[in-house]
């Protein structure tokens, strides 16, 4: 089983490889993420190409289907930007998942909205 510490971890990788600025995460080398709305999320980055905050958190196949986790991604996955060139846009929102988490998040259909993204990490 993968560590929440390694997902966010990889998930700050993949942020990263993207060209996603990580200023805030819940592992080792960031500071903690600021609450966003009453939650927290895992990763905060930045993209400064685009002017535009990308939200991510992690789950692994036992707490993706937990009223507190659905409750996080309800709240952070409508969040927008609220001010400069990207203002009303719909913040990328990122799920880092193990593979085996995969069919639960399906259940969740959190995916649909068009600005969430999975990765399996």
């Amino acid at each position: 089983m993968v560590t929440t510490e390694k997902m966010v971890k990889n998930l700050t990788e993949n942020f990263e490889k993207d060209g996603i600025q990580v200023l805030q995460a819940n592992c080792t080398g960031f500071d903690n993420p600021t609450d966003i709305q009453g939650f927290e999320p895992d990763v905060i980055g930045w993209n400064p190409e685009k002017f535009l905050y990308h939200i991510g958190i992690v789950a692994d196949s036992q707490t993706i289907s937990s009223d507190l986790t659905k409750q996080k991604i309800s709240a952070l996955s409508k969040l927008m930007m609220g001010k400069g060139p990207s203002e009303g846009e719909r913040l990328p929102f990122f799920i880092g998942i193990p593979q085996e988490a995969n069919k639960r998040l399906e259940e969740i259909d959190v995916l649909s909205q068009g600005n969430a993204i999975k990765i399996i990490v």
